[in-house]
């Protein structure tokens, strides 16, 4: 017989781990310069989905080189 409980919290931990590395595909893929829309539509979420992501992980919503850019 199929334990359930342990299968499906095992597939539940496995989807949220997923998520977590998509989001951070998509503020890496920001820091390297990429537009919100663009990543938007890489990752399969609205542009402001995709800036609101990134700027909870970055701390930020610019690109690395924007940040550059500011402190020079």
């Amino acid at each position: 017989m199929t334990d359930w409980e342990k299968q499906l919290g095992r597939r539940a931990t496995a989807v949220d781990r997923a998520k977590q590395a998509l989001d951070e595909g998509i503020a890496a893929a920001r820091l390297d310069g990429h537009s919100f829309r663009e990543i938007g539509r890489w990752a399969g979420v609205n542009h402001e989905r995709a800036r609101t992501i990134a700027t909870r992980i970055n701390g930020d919503s610019r690109t690395a080189a924007e940040r550059q850019e500011q402190t020079a």
